[in-house]
């Protein structure tokens, strides 16, 4: 065998090994480039629609509102979920939906609240990037019967909400007024 032969079975060889390690290089940068994909794609959450989410909790607010100006305590406690706290102004806090519905009940039955004039608007409403977490900022307006007549009271208050199966519900209510405190 002459060495010219030896050297291009060798070079024809060296070809073919090298064109298989491309391909087989090749083949395992699409296995790694479709597995990055598929488990990128696997743990992406659902596209959240922030605004039909807004949507939905804004018309939460008119309900809450509705709710409030009818006296519609059964209406206005669908809105809490099962372990929610409310935080009413200089009253102890109401923790679950037995405690929220007696506080209720207390301010609805106050005939000094004028109900019929309750207006609410909403100031900030932020919606979490996963879609489960929502807090309204805003505020209140409300007619009360005083000794020297009626008085228009403007609160201020934060509602944050969770989606629980589906439906959105408040999990922290706090509000307080304006008004200074009057002494007794």
């Amino acid at each position: 065998m002459t060495s010219a032969f030896l050297w291009s079975n060798f070079d024809n060889e060296f070809k073919n090994v090298h064109d298989n390690q491309d391909s087989c290089k090749m083949k395992k940068l699409v296995i790694f480039l479709f597995a990055c994909y598929f488990l990128t794609e696997c743990n992406r959450t659902p596209g959240i629609d922030i605004r039909t989410e807004a949507e939905a909790i804004r018309k939460i607010q008119d309900q809450w509102e509705d709710a409030t100006k009818t006296k519609n305590v059964d209406k206005y406690m669908s809105f809490f979920a099962p372990r929610a706290v409310v935080m009413n102004p200089n009253a102890p806090i109401c923790i679950g939906l037995p405690s929220i519905r007696k506080s209720l009940e207390i301010w609805f039955s106050d005939t000094t609240n004028f109900l019929d004039t309750f207006e609410m608007t909403i100031d900030t409403l932020e919606i979490s990037s996963a879609g489960d977490l929502a807090y309204m900022r805003g505020h209140q307006k409300l007619n009360i019967g005083t000794a020297g007549g009626i008085v228009e009271v403007t609160d201020k208050w934060i509602t944050i909400f969770r989606k629980i199966n589906g439906r959105w519900k408040a999990i922290v209510d706090i509000w307080n007024s304006d008004m200074p405190i009057i002494s007794e």
